[in-house]
């Protein structure tokens, strides 16, 4: 079960359609939000948490898995383009909450999917205060879940699938630790020595959002050919200079704009950025990898043809490398 706290409301089950993405955004960083906002669609969850303003981490439930930090900001821009229905909420959080809530989404997972019947629960409670742990306590069943809230060891707020609001008491929780086949998570939050990387500012929501919600079906202008008598003149005094990587990977980028449209472009920048460089693609295994990646991230935005007809030419380019 995906489940955040409501703190204050700013903003509750605003429907999608209605929202302009990287506005809303902008509004929550000038705002200074400390808190998060969650995105519910049909069939799949979003959650954003802010520190002042910051993006510090993201995360999308969809299908079964978990997709993070930047690969969430392009996973919710898909969303957003494709689902047919959801809403929006912005939730503002005390500073201590929200640092157990980035440890609840971004941390990593201590204690994963333990039942608590196996666990000695005193002994890890203890040891939560001994490291003074920032961190959030899941607690769930299949029907229920509650979350404990820490700030340096510290118990700081409790929160549960029926609760409005932060709480002060651990009832309703313990109950559901009480619970047949109950089992917890412990994700705890890493060291950062107090440097908080904004992910706003690693990826440009506006110009992912403005190249999905133009026509990325558009059909590309015809390329500009030279005469015949044009082409071969140079080719009968020198043969054409071999192109360098940077030559290589401006073709393969330009070709998967023209085949799927900006967000094609956007997706082939990140799959190369994932694998190091462009000259990765002269290893085959590498070059698969890429071509698979493109594939998927393209089924919904072009037709399976032009997807071949792309991965032929990109292809083709690897090849000069």
């Amino acid at each position: 079960m995906f489940l955040l706290p409501k703190g204050n409301p700013l903003a509750e089950n605003v429907p999608i359609s209605k929202l302009q993405l990287p506005d809303a955004l902008e509004k929550l960083k000038n705002g200074k939000l400390t808190g998060c906002a969650i995105f519910d669609f049909p069939a799949a969850d979003c959650a954003l948490v802010y520190d002042e303003g910051k993006l510090v981490t993201a995360i999308v439930h969809r299908d079964g898995t978990e997709i993070k930090e930047q690969a969430a900001l392009q996973s919710l821009v898909e969303l957003m383009l494709l689902a047919s229905s959801g809403t929006f909420s912005v939730y503002a959080l005390s500073k201590d909450i929200t640092l157990a809530v980035m440890a609840l989404v971004g941390g990593p997972a201590t204690i994963d999917s333990q039942e608590i019947k196996l666990i000695d629960f005193k002994a890890l409670l203890d040891r939560i205060k001994t490291e003074q742990m920032t961190a959030t306590l899941k607690i769930y069943t299949p029907e229920r879940a509650g979350l404990i809230f820490y700030r340096s060891g510290t118990t700081v707020g409790f929160f549960h699938d029926a609760s409005t609001g932060i709480e002060t008491s651990a009832g309703e929780v313990q109950q559901i630790a009480g619970l047949p086949g109950a089992r917890v998570d412990l994700r705890v939050l890493a060291d950062t020595d107090g440097f908080v990387l904004d992910l706003a500012g690693l990826i440009d929501i506006r110009s992912l959002w403005e190249a999905s919600s133009g026509n990325p079906f558009a059909t590309p202008a015809p390329a500009v050919t030279t005469s015949a008598a044009e082409s071969t003149e140079p080719a009968a005094t020198e043969s054409a200079a071999p192109l360098s990587a940077n030559d290589i990977e401006s073709a393969i980028l330009d070709l998967a704009n023209q085949s799927v449209g900006k967000l094609g472009r956007t997706l082939a920048e990140k799959e190369l950025m994932n694998l190091g460089s462009v000259e990765s693609l002269k290893d085959p295994d590498k070059l698969q990898e890429f071509l698979a990646a493109l594939e998927k991230g393209s089924k919904l935005l072009a037709s399976s043809n032009k997807i071949r007809e792309m991965k032929e030419a990109i292809s083709a380019q690897a090849a000069q490398l």
